[in-house]
């Protein structure tokens, strides 16, 4: 049996074991003010956790309101590089499992950021006026700012497609921050609506192709009493309701939107329908698989902060209705409609002006990543070879470019260039 004296001893140990159970990582993190800390099981990682780190609405003053931005950290070592995920949406499909590819790559920690305005990571009151590339590059600067504190390997910066927009927004306001900037699929508009998007449909794929892809809108809007009532009750047992802007209207949206969708997508013409041998079920389904019905229903309000964005500073697309007219039910069929509700959107090109002046420019050490056959290809980074970054383009590729899915030639000169920016050997 145990004296009393040696319980006081096993007890006045209980504190001093409990601190050294917690790693550096964990120290770290518990010691940010305001934080809140949740640790995950992880098969990929040494560590994992989701935090919310308190951070400025407004960068411009710093003592002013504060919301908390969701950020998951795969941890890995101190002294491992670290690659920042810039999210251009909300982050619900990370886990603890979730591992980007330049992280793959490099064997580094990860920290994915949920994009401000989205999920959890959303101010509150929402002012919109501090949804800004501006800010979002400032969330990102105070996050490599604290977390340098902590990781002393080398720092990479990537984003898919908005993500990819992020990425560049960062680099643009803070060009030295990281070592290398990696956006892949990021569209580099220079307008509220680009041209260049409108031009890359008359060129994408073969002629053939092209005249394809139109006579399948026009199979749709013409036998839309067909098509119509099945694409309906499809996208209606899939849960989807279009109790905004109604059934028809979301259909036309959905036959405007293909060409784009399939090309950012599919961009495989053996996959679309024979039109001499077809029923409407095939073609309502065949629709619904290219464009979600999703896109028209209640749920997307949840991507606002996005259109708001759009709209505001980053450039959009429209589509072209004109072939089209006689049998769409609406005047117009404008993206733009999908912004916030009761919220102001006034277009400010200064963004723009300063993006196309840092392209421009020659910036280092960015790896831009695009696939063919994309529409946001039409807007890639114009960057000049031997310039000190680099661009490339998968043959055929889509919106799902990948360093993995470059040739092995490309895939070659992009690890060798990453690893000699990086001092290391890939």
């Amino acid at each position: 049996m145990k004296t009393l004296r040696q319980l006081f001893f096993v007890f006045a140990l209980l504190p001093l074991i409990s601190f050294a159970q917690e790693s550096e990582i964990y120290q770290f993190l518990k010691a940010i003010p305001g934080i809140e800390i949740v640790k995950k099981d992880t098969t990929i990682y040494k560590e994992f956790y989701i935090i919310m780190l308190p951070q400025a609405v407004d960068h411009n003053n710093p003592n002013g309101p504060t919301f908390k931005q969701r950020i998951y950290v795969g941890y890995e070592g101190a002294d491992k590089p670290t690659v920042m995920e810039t999210e251009g949406y909300g982050t619900d499909w990370v886990s603890s499992n979730t591992m980007s590819e330049p992280t793959k790559l490099l064997k580094a920690n990860q920290l994915y950021v949920e994009h401000r305005y989205f999920g959890p990571s959303t101010p509150n009151p929402v002012d919109w006026k501090y949804l800004t590339a501006e800010q979002d590059a400032g969330d990102y600067h105070y996050i490599r700012t604290l977390f340098g504190k902590f990781y002393k390997g080398k720092w990479i910066a990537t984003g898919v497609s908005k993500g990819g927009q992020t990425a560049t927004e960062y680099k643009v306001f803070y060009p030295d921050d990281v070592d290398v900037t990696i956006p892949y699929v990021a569209p580099i508009n220079y307008s509220r609506l680009d041209p260049r998007i409108d031009t890359h449909f008359k060129k994408v794929g073969t002629k053939e192709q092209r005249k394809h892809i139109k006579a399948i809108q026009m199979y749709l809007l013409q036998n839309k009493n067909t098509v119509l009532p099945e694409w309906k009750k499809m996208a209606n047992k899939a849960g989807f309701k279009f109790t905004v802007i109604g059934d028809e209207s979301a259909y036309d949206y959905s036959v405007l939107e293909f060409p784009f969708s399939f090309w950012q997508y599919t961009a495989d013409e053996k996959k679309l329908p024979d039109l001499r041998n077809t029923t409407p079920e095939e073609m309502a389904l065949f629709l619904i698989r290219i464009v979600p019905p999703f896109w028209y229903t209640e749920a997307a309000d949840s991507y606002a902060a996005a259109n708001y964005q759009f709209y505001t500073q980053l450039g959009y697309y429209e589509y072209n209705e004109k072939p089209f007219r006689k049998y769409l039910k609406n005047k117009d069929y404008p993206n733009s409609a999908f912004v916030p509700k009761n919220v102001p959107i006034v277009w400010d090109p200064s963004y723009q002006e300063k993006l196309k002046k840092f392209i421009s420019g020659n910036p280092q050490h960015m790896i831009y990543i695009y696939g063919e056959a994309d529409p946001w290809g039409a807007t890639a980074a114009k960057i000049k070879p031997g310039s000190g970054s680099l661009k490339m383009v998968q043959s055929g590729g889509t919106h799902g470019a990948h360093i993995a899915t470059l040739s092995p030639e490309q895939r070659e000169i992009v690890l060798e260039t990453l690893g000699k920016w990086l001092d290391m050997k890939l």
